[in-house]
């Protein structure tokens, strides 16, 4: 028996010898951002029953039989890693997120998708990690150029200015805005903090974006905003600092040139020279002492500084962030502060429940400055300052076009204000306080049933108060003090109600959603003028210090807007798809007969990849053409009461002498109760490809774009006395076609992605059927310079806002040109033209140059947009950089109007005009110099005016370092670093002869605020 016992003794320690079992533990992080992954399965020796999880902080232990062997890793969104053992080991795993762009989630309309099942017109922006390192204040400059048919227009470089984004095309007059959602509920406040986004989803087509209705015509922007990661709590701080330069600008005369171009254009005007140009009458005048650009000019500093804490766990994540951006104008007294803060969290309650909350808070001052005008704008005032003046007198104060002890000369120079008081002078204060908060709960009523109600509240709280000190100073002076003031509350609630089902059966997969959604606005306004302020101190810029007040100027309105939606979503086997929606909008902007209606969208796809002929292609990955159709109305648009029109309140004056004055009513504006919706309706064909494993995808889409039923004033009746009403005026089309193409590859430790993508737009006014009852075939704009140049007309047939000029043609070079330009009687066509003056086409033929001889030539819509840049990584660096550009766009220089014109007040002018036109000098674009400009060279609207406005500019280069990670380790653990250096608009190649060719405000460029080079230096540390 003794035996027996040592015998299985003997047994059981050499199958525990053949069974001995080795531990590996390890920890599994992100390759992005060295965050631990919990939930990672792990698979040792590719046996199945033989696995882990990794926990909460990525950790695992798993206990195996062979001594050398592997383990696998796997995890969503992640590539799949195999790994090496050898014994009892500690592993560190780093996983490395997939590039499998198929597999990508975009957000859609109340929802999200895969990348691979979009059945419409919806476009993802890529590389949103770049945005923390770019020195952008919000997201829309971002978005330029990023996608195709996306047009972002940066409205020169004002800090107070926001860019304009219009999706496929302009559809209408006015609101061309589109929706901005975030966190799936439609968002009306100031930009958000670009740090807070996490992704971003532009639907283009009304299919897509007729889920959202009466608000999406102009299409919808989808923001997902960042919420905490299961693991461990993570700080992430991102900072940066830099500076913005001006890069072209244009260079006065200086004091001398000035005296030499106003006698030259005196004499060629017939004119007696003016005492003020004869340095020994006016010495004073003949001394260069400011350089006006250096003075209103500045490097201009740039702060960006983002804080956020977040994590999550099985049951619920949280995250707070922090954001503070400071931006500097490189203009004089210009800025822009944000402050903002967000607090979001959700928590499971238990397998049916999650409830959540969003938070969102900013406060945010913007200063800007008037360059749009051609009378005030700083920057044209700093070319008509005359260079012999400075800044300030002996005693501190503005000096003006000339010292107080030289105010006889002061006439010669012109009504221009000192551009350094323009900016510096008025005290101004404009805070933007809103705020944002909605929750939301979701219940699994069933297996694939959800509910969710989501309530959201917005107020936003917008103050005003600008005090505008007298101009004492010789020029355009003004003996008058000011303070204007205003203020407005806006409350806006939002309430969402949606069910959800989504099942697969088999191979069919279904997806349906219904939403009531309703949302009601309250405004007001209340704007106060005060004059007649004895003491001009800050501590005397209060209304009740004025001397004069001037008639309370107030708004109100109530807006409400209720839907109610459904929509279908259908797929077999991943390869046939079909999606159908209705909605039903109801506004109280139409009267009631008109104010509700419905809108439909249809959409439809078929994976060509997975049908038999064409899955055995070769490198093919993944091919999927696709179809949609949809209408939308547009409530923007529409104003709050058109269909009943308040009366209007004005101060009448009565009595002999205006003895007795009172509050007055008055009709302004007709109604018009039979105002109907503004309908977009689109068609869109589109292909999204995939090739040679996913590395090369390219989509491409045809459109057509209708806006039916377009909403704009109607034409007057002098007669009346009173604004006509809004009517549904015309149609609006534009048909397009968009490019969008990248390849991704990873050679060891190398990795490149190229994109590019291209869009082309045609835009046309169909017709003004509904504009009036004359037959008028346009609509003549009223954007002038300064009274005289008008240079837009909207007309059937042609683009909106397209230039209507008189043809220029050149130059007459001699007496016997402008003789030999004679009509079909021998008369002069041109009479009071001289040698250099401009020749005008006589296009209609009736002998004679005037407004009958404008035609359209063409307008700022650019006929092609598009861009083009890659990101390297190659082991810890990274390189990105993004060009940009438009093709075809034209902008209306007027700048040249009063720049180049010595027939005006006496201002001082742009350098340029030293290459007038005269005998010797006679190839050349500029007229020659005159004190009257008898031929109308400069108060023609023509051609002369109009420039290339096509440009390529590198919009943006980025190189970063991220610190090895086991350097970082030996800091702190589990923390990263990267450090990068950044530039916004290194260099721009175009035609234009104007500051920038990114004018905005349809093409016309009165010497317009230019968008500048910016340059910074940051860092992203986790921990």
């Amino acid at each position: 028996m003794k035996n027996y016992y040592l015998f299985v003794l003997f047994s059981i320690f050499c199958v525990s010898g053949a069974m001995a079992q080795y531990t590996l533990k390890g920890t599994v992080v992100s390759k992005s951002d060295g965050m631990p992954l919990p939930g990672v399965t792990i698979v040792a020796n590719n046996n199945s029953g033989n696995g882990t999880v990794t926990d909460f902080d990525g950790n695992f232990i798993l206990e195996v039989n062979e001594e050398n062997g592997t383990i696998t890793s796997s995890y969503i969104g992640f590539k799949s890693q195999t790994t090496n053992y050898s014994g009892n080991e500690s592993l560190e795993i780093v996983l490395e997120e997939s590039v499998d762009a198929l597999d990508e989630i975009v957000l859609i309309g109340y929802g999200s998708s895969e990348k691979r099942d979009l059945t419409s017109a919806v476009a993802s922006v890529g590389n949103m990690e770049s945005l923390e390192s770019r020195p952008v204040s919000n997201f829309s400059d971002f978005l330029q150029g990023n996608l195709p048919g996306v047009t972002v227009a940066q409205d020169g470089g004002d800090p107070s200015s926001s860019s304009n984004i219009t999706i496929r095309g302009l559809g209408t007059l006015n609101g061309q805005s589109p929706l901005t959602v975030v966190d799936g509920v439609p968002y009306y406040g100031p930009p958000i903090n670009p740090n807070d986004i996490e992704s971003v989803s532009v639907l283009k087509d009304a299919a897509s974006a007729a889920i959202y209705g009466a608000q999406a015509a102009s299409g919808v922007i989808v923001i997902q905003t960042k919420k905490g990661k299961v693991g461990k709590m993570r700080v992430n701080l991102d900072a940066y600092a830099g500076f913005q330069s001006a890069n072209n600008l244009p260079t006065p005369l200086n004091a001398e040139e000035n005296n030499f171009v106003y006698n030259t254009a005196a004499d060629n005007a017939g004119a007696s020279r003016v005492s003020a140009h004869n340095p020994d009458q006016n010495p004073w005048g003949a001394v260069t002492r400011t350089d006006w650009m250096d003075e209103i000019f500045r490097d201009a500093a740039i702060y960006n500084l983002n804080a956020n804490i977040s994590g999550a766990s099985e049951k619920g994540s949280y995250l707070t962030s922090f954001g503070y951006n400071k931006v500097d104008g490189v203009l004089v007294g210009t800025s822009k502060d944000r402050y903002s803060f967000r607090v979001k969290s959700d928590y499971d309650f238990n397998d049916k429940i999650t409830i959540g909350e969003n938070v969102y808070f900013s406060k945010s001052e913007a200063v800007g400055t008037n360059t749009s005008n051609g009378y005030s704008g700083a920057i044209i005032n700093a070319i008509y300052m005359p260079a012999a003046a400075s800044v300030y007198n002996e005693d501190g104060t503005y000096q003006g076009v000339v010292p107080q002890s030289l105010s006889d000369f002061g006439g010669a120079y012109g009504d221009v204000y000192n551009p350094v008081a323009l900016l510096e002078r008025p005290t101004i204060s404009n805070p933007v306080n809103y705020l944002n908060a909605n929750v939301y709960l979701n219940y699994e009523i069933l297996e694939g049933l959800t509910f969710k109600t989501n309530y959201s509240y917005a107020l936003t709280d917008t103050k005003s108060k600008r005090f505008q000190p007298r101009v004492p100073e010789i020029g355009r002076s003004d003996a008058q003090n000011y303070l204007y003031q205003s203020y407005s509350d806006e409350n806006r609630w939002i309430w969402d109600n949606q069910l959800n089902y989504k099942k697969s059966f088999g191979k069919h997969n279904l997806d349906l959603t219904a939403i009531y959604s309703s949302q009601h606005t309250d405004y007001e306004y209340y704007y106060q003028e005060g004059r007649g302020f004895a003491n001009e101190g800050e501590f005397n810029h209060y209304m009740g210090n004025a001397t004069s007040l001037q008639p309370a100027q107030t708004d109100v309105y109530e807006d409400v807007l209720t839907s109610a939606i459904g929509r279908a979503m259908y797929n077999y086997d991943r390869t046939y798809y079909l999606s159908a929606s209705i909605r039903r909008d109801e506004t109280s902007r139409l009267a009631s007969d008109n104010k509700s209606d419905y809108f439909p969208s249809v959409s439809g796809a078929v994976r060509l990849s997975n049908l038999p002929a064409i899955e055995d292609i070769n490198n093919l990955s993944d091919l999927k053409l696709r179809a949609s159709w949809g209408q939308i109305g547009n409530i923007n648009t529409v104003g709050y009461y058109s269909f009943d029109v308040p009366m209007q309140t004005s101060l009448a004056v009565m009595g002999e002498q205006g003895a007795y004055d009172a509050n007055g009513l008055y009709l302004g504006r007709q109604s018009n109760s039979n105002l109907k919706w503004e309908t977009s309706e689109s068609f869109d064909i589109g292909l999204d490809a995939s090739l040679f494993k996913n590395k090369l995808s390219i989509t491409a889409d045809y459109f057509s774009k209708k806006t039916k039923g377009m909403i704009i004033p109607g034409l007057a009746d002098a007669h009346q006395g009173f604004e006509a009403p809004d009517v549904n005026g015309g149609e609006v089309k534009n048909t397009g076609w968009e490019l969008s193409v990248s390849y991704k590859e990873k050679i060891n430790d190398f990795s490149y992605n190229i994109f590019g993508n291209i869009s082309q737009i045609d835009n046309e006014l169909i017709n003004l059927n509904g504009y009036n009852e004359a037959g008028i075939d346009f609509i003549q704009h009223n954007d002038d310079v300064r009274g005289v140049l008008r240079p837009f007309r909207s007309a059937v047939g042609e683009n909106l806002y397209s230039y209507f000029l008189v043809p220029q043609t050149g130059i007459f070079q001699s007496q016997d040109e402008i003789n030999a330009y004679t009509n079909s009687n021998g008369d002069l066509i041109q009479p009071n033209a001289k040698p250099g003056d401009f020749r005008f086409e006589d296009t209609n033929g009736d002998g004679k140059i005037d407004s009958g001889d404008r035609k359209f030539v063409g307008s700022y819509l650019p006929d092609f947009t598009y861009s083009f840049g890659l990101n390297l990584n190659y082991q810890n660096w990274d390189l990105n950089a993004l060009f940009q550009g438009v093709s075809g766009a034209k902008a209306f220089n007027a700048y040249k109007y009063s720049t180049y014109n010595a027939s005006l007040q006496g201002y001082n002018l742009d350098n340029r005009v030293l290459n007038a036109w005269t005998p010797e000098n006679t190839r050349t674009d500029i007229p020659r110099l005159a004190t009257s400009d008898d031929n109308s060279n400069f108060g023609t609207n023509s051609t002369w005016y109009l420039e290339n406005a096509s440009y390529l500019r590198l919009k943006n280069i980025t190189l970063g370092y991220t610190l090895p990670r086991h350097t970082m380790e030996s800091i702190f653990e589990g923390s990263s670093l990267r450090i990068y250096a950044s530039a916004d608009n290194v260099f721009t190649i175009t035609d234009y002869e104007g500051m920038d060719p990114e004018v905005g405000n349809n093409g016309l460029d009165v010497g317009r605020y230019p968008l500048s080079s910016k340059y910074v230096v940051g860092l992203s540390l986790s921990f």
